[in-house]
Order: structure tokens, then sequence, then C-alpha cells
């Protein structure tokens, strides 16, 4: 692999359909730029973007919240100074 002291360009070949290459076309238009610019800013955006969070840690930390709840409820209520809001 080669080492660019700036940023390197790599040519990539892919498949489009026809939409996908008209709709391309006309973002690249309305953007004053190449086909290439938009995949790469397209590329870009979508790696940085946060990943959905999967459903099922999702709901383990569901099931640590209600855990908690159960555990600490009336935890103090036998304490004047130390109040809980549920």
């Amino acid at each position: 692999m080669r080492r660019c002291m700036v940023r390197c360009m790599h040519r990539t070949n892919i498949y489009l359909t026809d939409e996908q290459e008209r709709a391309l076309d006309q973002r690249a238009r309305q953007a004053g730029t190449t086909r290439s610019a938009v995949v790469r800013d397209i590329i870009d955006r979508d790696l940085e973007a946060p990943r959905a969070i999967d459903p099922e840690v999702a709901a383990g930390f569901a099931e640590l919240a209600d855990l908690y709840d159960e555990i600490t409820e009336g935890m103090f209520d036998d304490d004047p100074d130390v109040r809980i809001e549920r």
C-alpha cells in the first residue's frame, strides 16, 4: 500500500443502477462538482454518522434500569435527609 504525505485518492470501480447514476449526476450538477466528489461526500457522512443502537443492547440496558429501580425502591424511606424522587 502506498504512503501519501497528502490526501491520496484510490480508484475504485462500482456498479450503479440507472437511477443511482442519474441521481448522482443531478446532485453533482447542483453542487457544481463531480460524481466522484459526491460519492466521497456521501461515504464520509455515512462513516461519521453514529450507528443505531442494537435492539438487544438497548433491551439489556432497560432490564438493568428496571433491576436498579427494584433494588433501590424504598431504600431510603426511613431516612428523612435523603429523598429519591421517582
